[in-house]
């Protein structure tokens, strides 16, 4: 079913709200009552519009955010964590490493020069 113009909109606003409360602990029905769109059409349009889940692409701006944090700070890896937003450390450079390929100390050194 083709999302129509209005819900675009409040998908957008999602999104948005997402880019500035990154490092908060938002859940998808805060997220959802915040925009005035119900849960599954945020998901559902959220998938479409941008052909990723509303939690990948919050993972994806945690990354970044903590890669550049990595090149630009001095900020403890545990640092790092909290402010991007996640609560245990571990669960944070298990990720990195996933995605990135080595944990964040080690990606420091290799990308910081």
């Amino acid at each position: 079913m083709p999302l129509k113009k209005q819900d675009m909109v409040y998908i957008r606003q999602a999104r948005a709200a997402l880019e500035e409360n990154f490092d908060k602990n938002i859940t998808i029905p805060q997220l959802a009552r915040q925009v005035g769109i119900n849960e599954a059409k945020l998901k559902e349009g959220f998938r479409e519009l941008y052909d990723q889940s509303i939690h990948n692409y919050l993972q994806q701006l945690r990354l970044e955010k903590a890669k550049q944090l990595l090149l630009t700070t001095d900020m403890s890896v545990t640092d790092i964590t909290y402010e991007i937003g996640y609560s245990h450390v571990t669960h944070f450079t298990t990720l990195f490493k996933k995605e990135l390929g080595m944990p964040p100390t080690e990606w420091r050194k290799q990308n910081k020069e």
